[in-house]
């Protein structure tokens, strides 16, 4: 359960650094996605029903700090749940070059995945410099996720030992 609590109180201190930075000091792309990594490390890390419970609040996040079209980041980041938790179902994931390939794959898929939901919703999101800012977004995340990861789970390994 304190698992749980601790990735409400990242996702939410992320999301809330993220908005307040968003008022004129630095653009969103530079800043890493917490509530991202919050619901990647629910489904790698945390079994069960919780795991859910855990990941549902940043998607919330989400939803309601970035501009789309409504539900499109809710469901993708719902699907991003899923997704990861079958990896982690399927895959033993440890080692670090493991854990940015799959914060990359995951970024790079949900990207994808909100760029077919925006179109069919009407909108046309893609530009060069779109591209360019989920570039930077995809590899700064990535970057602030492994450490992250490996400093959980390493601590909640000796938590339950």
């Amino acid at each position: 359960m304190r698992e749980a609590f601790v990735l409400l109180a990242v996702s939410y201190a992320g999301t809330a650094a993220s908005v307040w930075w968003l008022s004129g000091f630095l653009p969103r792309f530079l800043l890493p996605d917490f509530p991202f990594i919050s619901i990647v490390y629910a489904g790698l890390f945390i079994p069960g029903p919780l795991g859910f419970v855990a990941a549902i609040p940043p998607a919330l996040f989400r939803e309601v700090t970035v501009s789309s079209p409504p539900w499109t980041f809710f469901l993708s980041s719902m699907a991003l749940y899923f997704a990861s938790r079958e990896i982690g179902l399927r895959a033993f994931v440890r080692a670090e070059y493991i854990i940015l390939t799959l914060v990359v794959s995951l970024l790079l898929a949900e990207s994808i995945s909100v760029v077919a939901l925006m179109l069919l919703a009407g909108s046309r999101p893609f530009s060069l410099l779109w591209a360019a800012q989920e570039v930077v977004r995809i590899a700064w995340t990535g970057l602030i996720a492994v450490p992250m990861f490996m400093e959980l789970s390493g601590r909640w390994r000796r938590v339950k030992e």
